[in-house]
């Protein structure tokens, strides 16, 4: 199924997979939303498929790589956990975590975890908890610095 992005100008632009036309439409109706929209789209050239539309800001790639968490209070380390980084994007992750009870939104981390790209790129990253669903957290970067080989190995990653 397609996916697509709402753009800041609250359009979106289709690719048909039959006639390969792109065409860009006004989606504002649907940016209102939290979460994603599946839809069917109708091409001039009369194929209907599929599109899932997302009002995400930056692209996520969907991965499943393991690694470890590390709660930060106070610069102190506390308790650790194993997880999965279920998608990433230059801005956060979406991870999976073994254990969510002593997690609150707000919280700092530091992950860890390799990428799957050629080099095996080692990713060190203080994190900030932005959503809990479940075991399912959605956190977001502290900082993001174009000279951090974490963040270069990221960037280079979702091109």
């Amino acid at each position: 199924m397609q996916r697509v992005f709402i753009s800041s100008e609250n359009t979106a632009t289709f690719a048909c997979p039959s006639c390969k036309k792109m065409r860009t439409v006004n989606v504002a109706d649907y940016a209102i939303l939290d979460q994603a929209v599946k839809i069917k789209v109708r091409c001039p050239c009369g194929h209907r498929y599929p599109v899932t539309i997302e009002r995400r800001q930056q692209y996520r790639r969907e991965v499943a790589f393991p690694g470890t968490f590390t709660r930060i209070v106070d610069q102190r380390r506390m308790e650790s956990g194993s997880m999965v980084v279920k998608d990433v994007s230059r801005t956060g992750l979406k991870m999976r975590v073994s254990d969510a009870r002593q997690l609150s939104t707000g919280d700092i981390l530091e992950v860890t975890f390799r990428l799957d790209n050629p080099k095996k790129s080692p990713i060190l990253k203080e994190v900030v908890v932005r959503k809990i669903e479940g075991l399912n957290l959605g956190v977001q970067f502290v900082s993001i610095e174009p000279g951090n080989p974490s963040d270069k190995a990221i960037g280079f990653y979702l091109m």
